[in-house]
């Protein structure tokens, strides 16, 4: 069967674990992590369980400073998923997925580009260790404006991290499937609008 290939975009402010996320998907590992420079790339062959086409899933993790900027939008060209993501525990973070990082998706990469909203460091939230900044509802909200879908995750942990990856696998063989149903004039099932924590 045909592989596809699919780029995925990590986006979001310095710090808020990005790449911790990436290294608990591709090696189910945490570890302190340093600031990422520019862009680091890995690339993961994903086969679906549902029998559907394997992918080549191709991850930039882009630096979240400003100096950064030019970087983060050339990286978010010709991506067809993109993953914003914010700490649960800094309000700031999550501003910055409204006025700064969903723009850029929508500016910068493909029409269409699904979105996961992603709030990490829910283990610290969990454990007492720092205190929620950020209501599932204002996540929720967030994300049916913009028909996104919304988790939360703990990349120590590794709760919520594949179902991420995974979802955006299974949304990007849909679209693909759709595609070919249109081409090839077959009525097409209804989609439900909106967003969700999948």
């Amino acid at each position: 069967m045909e592989t596809v290939d699919l780029k995925l975009v990590l986006l979001g402010q310095p710090g808020v674990g990005k790449t911790c996320l990436v290294y608990r998907y591709l090696y189910n590992t945490f570890g302190e992590t340093i600031s990422t420079i520019g862009a680091s790339f890995a690339m993961k062959k994903v086969e679906p369980s549902d029998g559907g086409r394997p992918c080549n899933l191709g991850i930039w993790d882009t630096a979240g400073q400003e100096r950064f900027d030019s970087l983060s939008s050339f990286y978010c060209r010709g991506a067809r998923a993109a993953i914003i993501c914010f700490d649960l525990t800094d309000r700031a973070s999550f501003e910055c997925v409204t006025t700064k990082w969903i723009r850029k998706v929508m500016d910068e990469a493909e029409q269409g580009c699904h979105i996961c909203i992603v709030g990490t460091k829910l283990d610290l939230v969990q454990a007492g260790a720092a205190t929620r900044a950020v209501k599932a509802d204002e996540i929720e909200a967030l994300a049916q404006k913009h028909h996104a879908h919304w988790f939360e995750t703990s990349a120590k942990q590794g709760e919520g991290v594949a179902q991420i990856f995974e979802k955006i696998v299974r949304q990007y063989h849909s679209r693909a499937n759709a595609g070919d149903a249109r081409q090839a004039g077959l009525p097409q099932a209804k989609s439900k609008s909106g967003g969700g924590c999948c």
